[in-house]
């Protein structure tokens, strides 16, 4: 999707006059590179803890400052689902909060990107209530996976994250909603829904990477025909 933006900057022209756009292409450098070199799957930080056993990390998507640690998460630093010793213990979180509080009010939608079950997910993630305008999180979900689906014919499902997949307290988008004042938070689960799961062949990211992409254009032009002046 950024090469798309960057190398045909002239055909979306109108968008980027309009939406800035701010991506951390990894938000857990340290885990992903350990991905590489020892553990295939590793879905955590690489922080130290105080674990007797030498277990080290922390969930990422459970270590945010709302709600935190009061379900769906553990207390056990050998759990994969640890949320660490306390609010943004992992300096990798603080990067992102420090980044979503310097922009503010500049800050239209939030996007996380994560694999796999193709969802479109909007708050809560630590009750099934849904917050007071989540009719407009839901027509925007709407709208944007519509635009996905029509690429290559991959369904989604839409809905709160409680409701739609499990009750996970301490994720971002709840956090990026709940305390950063960011009306569209989402977390979108890509391709697939579980016959590859995590190990997504290569064959199929790039249609993932194209049919999320019309997605992400029908996100972003409701930025431009709602808030740009």
């Amino acid at each position: 999707m950024v090469n798309e933006l960057v190398t045909n900057s002239n055909t979306y022209d109108d968008l980027l006059s309009n939406v800035n756009f701010y991506v951390m292409p990894s938000i857990n450098p340290d885990g992903y590179s350990y991905t590489f070199t020892d553990d295939r799957m590793w879905r955590k930080t690489r922080s130290h803890t105080d674990s007797p056993f030498g277990c080290k990390g922390a969930d990422p998507n459970r270590n945010w400052d709302f709600h935190w640690n009061e379900i769906g998460a553990s207390s056990n630093p050998c759990s994969e689902t640890y949320a660490g010793s306390g609010p943004f213990s992992e300096v990798e979180m603080r990067v992102v909060r420090d980044e979503i509080i310097r922009l503010g009010s500049k800050i239209k939608v939030y996007l996380t990107f994560h694999s796999y079950s193709q969802l479109w997910m909007y708050p809560w993630g630590y009750t099934s209530a849904l917050p007071d305008d989540w009719k407009d999180l839901d027509n925007l979900a709407q709208d944007a996976v519509s635009a996905l689906t029509a690429v290559h014919g991959t369904q989604y499902e839409i809905g709160s994250s409680t409701n739609t997949i499990y009750a996970a307290a301490g994720g971002s988008d709840d956090w990026a909603k709940g305390v950063g004042g960011v009306k569209y938070a989402y977390t979108v689960e890509l391709r697939d829904q579980g016959y590859y799961g995590f190990l997504l062949p290569p064959s199929k990211i790039i249609p993932s990477g194209e049919e999320t992409f019309e997605a992400l254009k029908v996100v972003a032009n409701f930025v431009k025909n709602t808030y740009s002046k």
